[in-house]
């Protein structure tokens, strides 16, 4: 009985010990093992265009360094680089690269010293990558910090033709020539040689080439979590950037956040036309590269569908894109919706933003696409369904970047041409999106981080189609001001000439009488004397130039973290922890490179007067207050608890080593009492 009773205890210990074991496994992984997390992204497209039989193809000339300007938002100790060449015709060789902090005055430069190689296959500096193949380097002893802007340097010994790139999220300078002139890789220089920037420009949006660096993950200690934005041109701009500040002045440092939008890019079907290429592959072929696979993954903002709303009314591509419906889309939204929820990651829409005031330009055609009813009725319908349907995890309404003076179009300093978005445009965008849907309480606004008010000119729309517009009276018998005047310099003639003024605003006295009267106090002149300057009517109100700044204040922007729904007038007083607040009479400066450029000062406005419509009631509606139509469909309590902490499972923990405690004394009370009956 003795033995049964060993047995018994041991029994009971070992089942004691497995439950610590497991209740304490997280502890010792995050102290011991570490965690991989994407910190920037760019999703590559194909840079060829093809012209009849003829392939057209960016090209890095022999003996070229490229250097790659980025910010990477999660801090690490480590990290590693994911390049790709999913779109080349031929191998790639790449033949040397390192990777250094970037210099805070030379957009192109580093910082002498921090100069780290990047290897491959254990310890080669140079690696090959064949045809539709991606490879990942050896991992870079680099601690980086959250924000902080890296240069990523890459040598080029051959001819090389440069098909597979990204374009945001980054800068890229070249320097050529470096075997003609007797020099070779130029990867560790502190400052590149003339370098010169490659990039593609319209006439009001820049799209920032980077070759073949698809991804770069880091390292670290702590359970870390990705956010990933992806969409179409409307989010090829820093808002991923402002988001990502808004959560580490939350406190929150565990939460890395990457873009993988792509201009011109569709929902449903690839680019189309002679730079379709440019557009990339439809986010539902995309999807798994660009967001399942993403390491750290559990947040997915989604902003796509106006392009395939677009290009089928587009005059250059409506022939060659495929017609879909809105409900065909909302089915690819359902679709993306699923990927997401099978692999646990919650999944976000931006609703449609306004783009009247857009028109799309095709090698000089203006109007190749042009804002139509039809067109907005599509969008309004992708919209109401973002906005009610109960399958995606919830969604970002994007209407407070409206004119108030036509819901249909952005507020002018939002965007440069109707429909992407300035610095201030994204700033905006950026607080309109709940910190709530990563698993963050509280934090401050981008625009109070940056000292602005985005919505200046917006509340200024509202002040000016609000007053009331006067227009001059027309008196008929104006009435003397002064009806008993002390001495009367006229008196009443007998038979006035001119009784009633020909002007009113300059009335004309009566003539003389032909024989001086001594003249006496009169009852009632009949004198009228100049009448109250009538109202001036009010000024129309003058727009501001698409893109401008001149709404900007020059003191910091507070919203209230409770602000009234309904109120329109934010509180101007300074705002605790604003870090780059602008001064009277001074310019931020904006670092060279920089991905968060500093937001200038106001200007004078020098567009002609165009006075505003007003529609027939104004929303009552606080754009400081974003986001009053939020909606949660997926409840889950765990994400009030912070991020990274231990949470709920510590307690299920507690309750099953208890539970398993009292089994293990009962097998022993139970021994005991069969012996004694024994």
């Amino acid at each position: 009985m003795k033995l049964k009773k060993l047995t018994a205890l041991a029994l009971t210990l070992m089942m004691v010990f497995a439950v610590f074991g497991v209740s304490f496994a997280p502890a010792a992984r995050a102290a011991g093992g570490y965690n991989w997390v994407s910190v920037w992204g760019s999703s590559l497209v194909n840079g060829s265009v093809s012209v009849s039989q003829l392939s057209l193809q960016d090209v890095i000339p022999a003996g070229s360094t490229l250097r790659i300007r980025l910010t990477v938002t999660k801090g690490g100790e480590a990290l590693k680089f994911v390049f790709s060449n999913q779109y080349g015709a031929a191998p790639i060789t790449i033949d040397a690269l390192s990777v250094a902090r970037a210099s805070a005055t030379d957009a192109a430069g580093i910082v002498d010293g921090t100069q780290t190689p990047i290897t491959f296959n254990k310890g080669e500096t140079f690696v090959t990558l064949p045809v539709g193949e991606h490879i990942t380097s050896d991992l870079v002893d680099f601690p980086t910090s959250e924000m902080e802007e890296i240069s990523v340097s890459i040598y080029f010994r051959n001819f090389t033709y440069m098909t597979s790139s990204g374009l945001s999220n980054g800068r890229t300078f070249m320097q050529t020539g470096g075997v003609i002139n007797g020099t070779m890789s130029a990867i560790n220089n502190t400052a590149l040689r003339n370098p010169g920037e490659i990039n593609i420009t319209s006439s009001t949006v820049t799209y920032h080439t980077i070759p073949f660096l698809e991804r770069i993950d880091s390292r670290s200690p702590e359970q870390s979590e990705c956010a990933v934005f992806i969409g179409d041109s409307t989010l090829v701009n820093d808002t991923y950037l402002y988001y990502a500040r808004r959560i580490h002045a939350a406190g929150v440092h565990n939460v890395a956040v990457i873009n993988e939008a792509i201009i011109g890019n569709k929902l449903l079907s690839n680019g189309s036309g002679l730079i379709g290429n440019l557009y990339g592959q439809a986010m539902v072929d995309r999807f798994q590269r660009d967001v399942l696979s993403i390491p750290g993954v559990k947040y997915c903002f989604v902003k796509i569908g106006l392009n395939d709303v677009l290009h089928q009314f587009s005059k250059s591509l409506g022939d060659a894109t495929p017609h879909y419906t809105a409900q065909q889309i909302i089915e690819g939204y359902r679709s993306l919706i699923s990927l997401c929820h099978a692999k646990g990651i919650k999944i976000y829409f931006f609703t449609k933003s306004p783009w009247k005031g857009y028109q799309r330009s095709f090698l000089g055609q203006t109007d190749d696409v042009s804002w139509t009813q039809e067109m907005q009725n599509m969008c309004d319908e992708l919209t109401t369904w973002i906005k009610t349907n109960k399958e995606a995890d919830g969604f970002i309404d994007c209407s407070p970047l409206a004119n108030p003076a036509d819901p249909y179009a952005l507020c002018p300093s939002f965007t440069p041409d109707g429909a992407h978005l300035t610095t201030i445009g994204s700033i905006a965008m950026a607080d309109l999106i709940p910190l709530s849907y990563v698993g963050v309480s509280g934090g401050p606004t981008a625009a109070a981080l940056l000292g602005v008010n985005p919505y200046a000119e917006k509340y200024d729309i509202i002040r000016r189609m609000n007053e009331p517009v006067t227009q001059a009276p027309t008196p008929v018998n104006p009435t003397p001001v002064n009806p008993t005047p002390a001495t009367p310099v006229n008196p009443t003639p007998a038979t006035p000439v001119n009784p009633t003024p020909a002007n009113p605003n300059t009335p004309t006295l009566p003539n003389a009488p032909a024989t001086p009267v001594t003249p006496t106090t009169p009852t009632t002149p009949t004198t009228p004397t100049t009448p109250t300057t009538p109202t001036t009517p009010t000024t129309p109100y003058t727009p501001t130039t698409p893109g401008s700044t001149s709404n900007i204040p020059t003191t910091p922007y507070s919203p209230a973290s409770s602000a009234t729904p309904g109120v329109t007038n934010p509180s101007s007083s300074a705002v605790p922890g604003a870090t780059t607040p602008a001064v009277n009479g001074t310019t931020n400066t904006a670092v060279p490179g920089s991905a968060t450029p500093a937001v200038p000062n106001a200007a004078t406005p020098t567009s002609p007067a165009l006075p505003y419509e007003a529609p027939a009631a104004v929303p009552n509606a606080d754009p400081a207050v974003p986001n009053q139509e939020v909606r949660y469909d997926v409840q889950d309590d765990a994400a009030a608890a912070p991020v990274g902490s231990v949470g709920n499972p510590g307690t299920v923990l507690f309750i099953l080593l208890l539970i398993t405690t009292l089994m293990g004394v009962s097998v022993v009370v139970f021994l005991t009492i069969s012996k004694k009956k024994a």
